[in-house]
């Protein structure tokens, strides 16, 4: 044998060794269970009534303002981020989630919740998405429940700038279907002369 296969037989005997010793030398000791975790004080009523009637407050002026949609970053009209996971059930019965994402608002959440909830159950009828059909849904419902004058937009891509009246403006995506409903202030025709 050369000196270099010597060498190497010699360490890995030691090394086997070692690891035999360690082995039979030190039985691993139990760990320490981990310290409880104390409860968190719960909220102070008062602060939750005051934070929920907040987000319940309704613009009391009808107002116009322009808005840019934009794709990334927004937050909803309560100052939260507006992601969330809903769970469906598919034709044959099994759960799928359904993401629903809020990208920009200026609308009470009971509107905002209703448009939400109004486009995941359009969606869920469609065996393919129908972005006119959709579109036209949510704005009859919103025409016959809280007046004339809603507008909506629904696609895959698109971009938009518009005016809308204060408290009526929802940007959000059901999977990737994206949607845009806002209402906009009605004048009465004048008549000619």
């Amino acid at each position: 044998m050369d000196p270099a296969s010597e060498e190497l037989e010699r360490r890995s005997r030691y090394l086997s060794s070692l690891i035999r010793r360690t082995k039979l030398g030190a039985a691993p000791a139990p760990a320490p269970p981990p310290p409880p975790q104390p409860e968190p004080e719960p909220e102070p009523e008062a602060a939750v009534v005051k934070r929920e009637a907040a987000r319940a407050a309704l613009p009391v002026e009808e107002e116009k303002e322009k808005r840019e949609v934009k794709d990334e970053g927004e937050e909803r009209g309560d100052g939260k981020k507006g992601k969330e996971e809903v769970r469906g059930k598919d034709d044959d019965g099994a759960g799928r989630k359904v993401t629903v994402r809020v990208r920009a608002a200026d609308m009470p959440l009971p509107l905002q919740r209703r448009a939400i909830r109004l486009a995941y159950e359009a969606i869920a009828a469609m065996p393919r998405l129908d972005s006119k059909r959709l579109a036209l849904a949510l704005k009859k419902e919103f025409d016959k429940a809280y007046g004339p004058a809603w507008h909506c937009i629904v696609g895959t891509s698109f971009g938009s700038y518009v005016t809308h009246s204060l408290g009526g403006f929802l940007y959000f995506s059901v999977d990737k279907a994206y949607i845009l409903l806002f209402r906009t202030a009605v004048e009465p025709l004048g008549h000619p002369r």
